[in-house]
């Protein structure tokens, strides 16, 4: 049997389906877009298929029939008109650069001008924009389709850079300004990108945009579905199995768990990452395919200045209004950590219309707190690991006199430049995320009548109570889980319940005194 070639890195509709690699079929979807609005603008995580869905869409506004044999807007379209087609591809644009931008869009506008025969070049990038859709009108006869891929990629890499970032912004914005100067001359315009923090300045003056981000009905026009999976991939996840000598269940269980669990709205289905599955299927094995793609040092970075209960970020209840944050300082980093991808949709409280979010997979849970941690600790201790376990097993044996000494030890080997502004937070996300990285069974925040518990922590035989003070004593904090019942809702488990009061100096950074209860 021949194994099934997978579209890893492809965008090209024409390519994929020319060279016969598998395409899921979205051609449903894209037939009912284009006839639902006129403008649309799309967020999803980087490599979730924006990229090819445009790609698609240019192909089938050129006309091109015969790429869609055997696809179902086969049964749908009609006309097959063919229309020019605009395509404008900012994901290359180096970070940090005004210039790159400027020299992008120079080079892809001169291709297109070339291509409709835009005698007079106008002086600025703007001007020139709003000339190639005129003249690609006069000279085809039929209005004109724009597509954008990434328009946020040039605003995103110099959040940092106030001065480029703002240059960006204005150039970007004379350019997409014409989508609504130029209205009468365009047929349907189509932008895509990771965020929404740039979409309400940037489209400023376009009032029927259509943000689809949300739509039930458009949730799975990226990524792959369950039905999908097993509609087009079984060969593929067969082979998986024999080459892991796994069952054909076995291999579909692990494979969502690793790379299913995304949700981009209420009624969304179960999506799997396609960039990661393909992987996982090509190589035949599990790996971290989409989180190697790409550092997420910003994201680090705004969660260690926002000081955040991580325990609390990584399953927080919020509204759409949060979620769809458009702010680009990202006070909040849960609209940050949901647009790219690292958070999503886990359930929906109709009556309350709140979303429940959470790590969507194992491939993201396992990688992200792995790099969270080194931010936290740092990368060296993390790549050890042995330190980790040292305290897992002293934990399971029940030595907490002797778990407390070696994290002592653990907190004096992390670089004094990582470690933050001192707060009991930190402390206390530091200690969560090694928990995690651990595999232990760890709940934190536990509410109960009369407050939340820092760090609970359960083991075969063992449940630990930990309550974190900085600068306070040891005693204040064995007190305030007594006096707040945080071992009440344990009281009927058959483990033993150990109480841990611990109290850090901003001085020495480590722990200056503890106290254990049974």
């Amino acid at each position: 049997m021949l194994r099934q070639k997978y579209p890893i890195g492809l965008q090209d509709f024409a390519g994929i389906r020319e060279d016969g690699y598998i395409y899921i079929d979205k051609t449903a979807d894209i037939y009912n877009l284009v006839n639902t609005g006129k403008y649309i603008f799309l967020s999803r995580p980087r490599r979730f298929g924006k990229s090819l869905l445009l790609s698609t869409l240019r192909y089938y506004f050129e006309g091109r029939k015969d790429l869609f044999k055997g696809l179902k807007i086969m049964d749908l379209e009609k006309d097959w008109k063919k229309y020019p087609v605009i395509h404008i591809k900012l994901s290359t644009i180096e970070p940090d650069s005004h210039e790159s931008l400027v020299a992008t869009l120079n080079e892809q506008f001169q291709r297109i001008e070339n291509e409709y025969g835009v005698e007079e070049i106008q002086s600025s990038l703007g001007a020139r924009f709003s000339r190639i859709i005129t003249t690609a009108f006069q000279k085809r006869g039929m209005r004109v389709v724009i597509l954008i891929d990434e328009y946020d990629n040039p605003l995103i890499n110099t959040l940092a850079k106030n001065d480029i970032h703002k240059k960006n912004h204005d150039l970007l914005k004379s350019i997409y300004a014409n989508l609504k100067d130029q209205d009468e001359y365009i047929r349907f315009g189509m932008l895509t990108g990771v965020s929404r923090f740039s979409k309400m300045t940037v489209f400023s003056g376009i009032n029927n945009l259509l943000d689809i981000t949300f739509h039930n009905r458009f949730s799975a026009i990226c990524g792959i579905t369950e039905k999908e999976i097993h509609e087009r991939l079984t060969p593929g996840v067969e082979n998986f199995a024999r080459e892991n000598s796994q069952s054909p269940g076995e291999a579909y269980e692990i494979l969502k768990k690793y790379y299913d669990g995304y949700h981009f709205s209420e009624q969304s289905p179960d999506i799997y990452n396609p960039f990661s599955l393909f992987h996982a299927l090509e190589e035949g094995r599990i790996g971290s395919y989409w989180l190697l793609t790409a550092t997420p040092e910003f994201l680090v970075k705004k969660l260690k200045e926002s000081n955040e209960d991580l325990s609390i970020v990584f399953q927080d209840t919020t509204d759409m209004a949060s979620l769809a944050m458009e702010d680009t300082t990202f006070s909040s980093p849960v609209a940050l950590l949901y647009q790219t991808g690292y958070l999503t949709i886990k359930g929906y409280d109709k009556e309350r219309r709140l979303y429940k979010l959470g790590l969507p997979n194992l491939e993201v849970e396992s990688g992200f707190i792995s790099t969270l941690l080194g931010a936290y600790i740092g990368k060296d201790k993390i790549k050890s690991g042995t330190e980790a376990a040292y305290l897992k097993q002293l934990l399971n044996e029940g030595k907490t006199e002797e778990f407390i000494e070696g994290l002592i030890i653990f907190f004096s080997g992390i670089p004094y430049t990582v470690i933050p502004v001192m707060s009991e937070k930190y402390f206390q996300n530091a200690l969560y995320l090694t928990f995690r990285v651990m595999g232990m069974d760890i709940e934190a925040e536990k509410a109960t009548s009369f407050g939340r518990s820092d760090i609970i922590i359960k083991t075969g035989k063992y449940i630990y109570i930990f309550e974190l003070k900085l600068d306070g004593s040891a005693q204040m904090a064995l007190q305030q889980i007594e006096r707040k019942g945080y071992a009440l809702p344990y009281g009927g488990d058959r483990r033993k319940t150990i109480k841990i009061g611990i109290d850090f100096s901003s001085a020495t950074r480590n722990i200056r005194e503890w106290a254990i209860a049974e």
